[in-house]
């Protein structure tokens, strides 16, 4: 992976090609955001006839931290090596920092037309944030990079000064997506809440206890919003997009876990486990992830990466294995990438690396550790 220096294209890249810097283009918001969606969907990859060039994505960069420290821990690679790659691989992260925030922070290196607000090119997320903050905490902790350290601990004042929260009950509230919206998304709200228990964890002062105090109430928040079978809709508080997807269930058990394991507190053990349970029992067919737990979806790559970090992480090693041979076999490139996605025998072979193979390298990774033990 990283012989192409962790640069490619996005699912939602289309607006870096020049011809939206053209007048009508650049500021018509629905002609942007039905071209985005034909770059997406399309078969055929678009973006060399577009212009849109290949990106360095800090979250890709953060899932390859994740993956070498993993296979250095595993004794898999030498760990020498992996702490070069890493010092290489955090400075250039501490240089694709966003600008004008209070703490270290990522997003995403090419503009972004949602449904309800337009995201500028490197806006910075607390969703690309985590993924970067997991990452570089991971090759602090096995690998002893201290710049990785000093970014962990800082990025916490990102999450409390620049994201804006919504209010819940039992003084919970929600971290919102990003700096210039308020979406109440509850994957998202757990990585914000994972970044809190990772800075300290990371040496960040907290005399006063106002990190953890805020980690514990945005934990809370995503707690009280679990359904009876154990499940997480992906938003809440009105916000109509209420399904149950594999990834971002998966997002929310491993951050869970992480609040749990770094702070010492466990008053949301048993909403993990029961997430748990719902998660093993409704997100998998045979050794195969389901996109969603309640009708057909594609098979899908992050899907499956993720899958493998949160069954290694729960302890579901030898599962892990089987759905690790499922997932190669369906989505294997057979020349060291993975698909983005098939829908029965329709595959998308354009490669995201971000999506992809950054994932399975991540997930593969995490259970090659878990193997070893």
């Amino acid at each position: 992976m990283a012989s192409s220096d962790l640069r490619g294209h996005d699912p939602y890249d289309a607006l870096l090609s020049p011809v939206f810097s053209l007048p009508i283009l650049r500021s018509n918001r629905l002609l942007r955001l039905g071209s985005q969606q034909l770059v997406l969907r399309s078969p055929v990859n678009l973006r060399s006839l577009l212009g849109v060039p290949d990106q360095l994505n800090p979250v890709t960069i953060g899932l390859y931290l994740h993956g070498i420290s993993d296979l250095a821990a595993a004794g898999v690679i030498d760990a020498e090596e992996a702490r070069d790659e890493s010092r290489l691989w955090t400075a250039q992260l501490a240089d694709l920092v966003s600008p004008g925030i209070s703490g270290p922070a990522w997003g995403y290196p090419f503009p972004w037309e949602g449904r309800r607000h337009r995201m500028p090119p490197n806006t910075p997320t607390v969703v690309a944030t985590s993924m970067v903050v997991n990452g570089l905490h991971r090759a602090w902790a096995v690998l002893g990079d201290e710049t990785a350290q000093s970014l962990v601990a800082e990025s916490a004042a990102f999450v409390l000064n620049d994201l804006p929260r919504a209010a819940g009950d039992d003084r919970a509230f929600c971290w919102a997506y990003s700096p210039v919206d308020r979406q109440v998304v509850l994957n998202a709200t757990l990585k914000g809440t994972r970044i809190l228990a990772q800075a300290v964890n990371a040496g960040r002062s907290d005399e006063g206890g106002e990190l953890l105090s805020a980690a514990e109430a945005s934990a809370r928040f995503v707690v009280e919003h679990q359904d009876e079978e154990g499940g997480w809709p992906y938003a809440a508080e009105g916000d109509p997009r209420t399904w149950r997807d594999h990834y971002h269930t998966g997002y929310i058990l491993e951050c869970l876990h992480a609040y749990g394991e770094l702070t010492g507190d466990q008053q949301f053990r048993d909403s993990r486990d029961l997430g748990w349970q719902n998660y093993r029992s409704r997100f998998f067919e045979g050794s195969l992830p389901l996109y969603y737990d309640d009708r057909p979806g594609p098979i899908d790559a992050t899907a499956a990466g993720q899958a493998l970090i949160t069954l290694t992480l729960f302890g579901d090693v030898e599962f892990g294995e089987k759905v690790a041979a499922s997932s190669i076999e369906s989505l294997s490139s057979g020349n060291g990438q993975f698909a983005f996605q098939r829908r029965g025998r329709r595959v998308t072979r354009i490669h995201f690396l971000r999506w992809s193979t950054a994932w399975m390298f991540a997930g593969l990774s995490a259970l090659t550790l878990a193997m070893s033990n």
